[in-house]
């Protein structure tokens, strides 16, 4: 710690180290041990002697302590001289902490493909839904309706890293489906109700029967 001492004229406003006439020493002390830091006067000219902090916050002011602080104790006080204890005396170890940035990439918009465009009721059928070019690789579920269907995902990483997924559907069409829209939701922690959806258009199944009179 370092610590200045001035001495002033009592009418001063400042007091900046002048004068020839103020005397301190540089003090060494052991880790926990006591400090004694003395400011001294050789001839008394009617001087005041004030003790300071590195922030310039006056410690002792003649034997007054306006600085609460209470490791600082006055030894002696004269007209020559100020003598101060100070205790304590621990080195801080620096205190770190540190903090990960993650960029968030979003997603393109999700594209879905179908093997078909118009269904026959009873065949089965595939879906793909894309999520392009994000950071970190979004996750996607299908949904029909409100029903969730079990979807094989795979996920690509490219030479930039960034991750590509798809997402394979495979289902069985019903006549009931027909109108019903198949969802792909895209979920990403940079971007919200990210979806594409397809509607199914399926045929029904019809037969001819010859009667014979």
């Amino acid at each position: 710690m370092l610590l200045g001492c001035t001495d002033c004229d009592l009418f001063s406003f400042s007091c900046p180290v002048v004068s020839q006439n103020l005397v301190t020493d540089n003090v060494s002390v052991v880790e926990g041990e006591m400090a004694i830091i003395s400011c001294r006067v050789k001839n008394n000219d009617d001087s005041v002697i004030q003790l300071l902090n590195p922030n310039r916050q006056t410690i002792y002011f003649r034997d007054m302590r306006p600085l609460k602080d209470a490791r600082f104790q006055l030894v002696n006080f004269s007209d020559n001289e100020l003598r101060v204890s100070l205790s304590n005396l621990y080195t801080d170890p620096p205190q770190e902490a540190y903090a990960d940035i993650t960029v968030l990439i979003p997603p393109g918009n999700p594209v879905i493909e179908t093997q078909d465009e118009i269904l026959s009721e009873g065949n089965e059928t595939e879906m793909t839904c894309t999520a392009m070019s994000s950071k970190p690789a979004a996750s996607i579920k299908w949904m029909k309706g409100d029903k969730e269907l079990p979807g094989k995902p795979k996920v690509e990483l490219s030479y930039d890293k960034m991750y590509t997924v798809t997402s394979r559907l495979t289902l069985t069409v019903s006549k009931e489906d027909d109108g019903v829209p198949v969802v792909c939701i895209v979920d990403h922690p940079a971007v919200k109700d990210f979806q594409a959806q397809k509607y199914l258009e399926v045929q029904c199944k019809y037969f001819c029967s010859v009667i014979n009179n």
